[in-house]
């Protein structure tokens, strides 16, 4: 059988390739090979006080000649040291040479020979710390009837920022990464990572931050017995009248500030710049957010009243209503009001 045939004088058989296999390390561990290898580069001796502004080379490509076989495995534990004292501020030439290289004390190295980069150009600037503030990037819109309330929530609200002036005073803001908030109904809570887009040479600390965003339901309701009167300052001795007194203002927004708004006293203040003696009945025009405009329908002088179908003033009458955040008037009844200026009794 053919494995009888291999098992024949086995120990001699072993026995002779350990000695042939001795020999031929004995004899290739003489012989000069050359490889190339790409160490890791460790800077030292930083300039105290100074960052560098691009990123230094982290290895170095070199041709090594040596002997042994094992060239390669023999400088595993190799390392590139570059001394960086005596840097300074600017733009400076790093020689990467030979003698950089911290070999093993077992290597065998004839020749080191740098490939690349032989040179490394470095600019360092004064290196400088900032508290920034942290911005959210939140994308997407909430579902049917739902709506962002107030501030995105940030803990910490800044990251401390360190690195070259250069690059530090160029920072304004520092944004994390997406939020989508697409399709929420409920607030939403969770830890987001902060960009790192200002360069290598730029620390960002923490690298995370806890945010928070308030979804609520859109409600809207109604708030009765909204008090009227004029609020722009009138000439001495004019008096206001308004009619009716109070009206009901129908409001929209988040359902904590609604309900706040509901509970609040509440009062519509109307400002014009051109305030006229007599009677100017006002019908309500526009709803911009919380700020409602009116348009004269017949306004009338002390002494020549204007007839109804009159062009109104050009200056329009305006009124303002206290809201929480977010809430925006939606409609007001009765939306028609009468204003009578008179000089009061001297």
């Amino acid at each position: 059988m053919r494995w009888k045939f291999l098992t024949r004088n086995l120990s001699a058989k072993l026995l002779s390739f350990f000695f042939a296999l001795v020999l031929w390390l004995s004899v290739t561990n003489q012989i000069d090979f050359e490889e190339e290898i790409v160490f890791p580069v460790e800077y030292v001796n930083r300039p105290e006080g100074l960052s560098s502004i691009q990123a230094l080379p982290d290895e170095v490509r070199c041709t090594v000649r040596g002997k042994g076989r094992f060239l390669r495995y023999s400088l595993r534990d190799a390392i590139y040291r570059i001394d960086l004292s005596g840097n300074q501020a600017g733009v400076n030439t790093i020689t990467v040479s030979g003698s950089n290289l911290v070999l093993p004390s077992d290597a065998k190295v004839a020749r080191v020979e740098v490939l690349e980069p032989k040179r490394i150009l470095a600019e360092f600037d004064e290196t400088v710390i900032r508290d920034i503030p942290v911005t959210p990037t939140v994308v997407g819109v909430p579902a049917a009837k739902h709506m962002q309330v107030g501030k995105t929530f940030v803990n910490p609200a800044a990251a401390r920022v360190k690195g070259p002036r250069k690059l530090v005073d160029q920072i304004a803001l520092v944004s994390t990464d997406e939020i989508d908030i697409a399709g929420n109904k409920n607030t939403v809570r969770k830890k987001v990572k902060l960009l790192e887009s200002f360069g290598p040479t730029v620390e960002i600390t923490p690298a995370v931050v806890e945010i928070g965003i308030t979804i609520e339901p859109v409600l809207e309701a109604r708030i009765d017995r909204v008090s009227v009167s004029v609020g722009a300052p009138l000439p001495e001795g004019w008096t206001a009248n308004v009619r009716p007194e109070s009206v009901s203002v129908r409001v929209s927004g988040p359902r904590s500030f609604v309900e706040v708004a509901q509970q609040q006293v509440s009062r519509l203040l109307l400002s014009s710049e051109d305030w006229k003696l007599g009677s100017i009945d006002l019908s309500l025009r526009e709803i911009d957010g919380r700020l409602l405009v009116f348009g004269a329908l017949a306004p009338a002088g002390p002494e020549t009243p204007i007839p109804p179908g009159s062009p109104p003033p050009a200056k329009a009458i305006t009124a303002q209503l206290a809201l929480p955040p977010d809430v925006t008037i939606v409609g007001i009844e009765p939306d028609r009001l009468l204003v009578a200026l008179q000089r009061g009794r001297e």
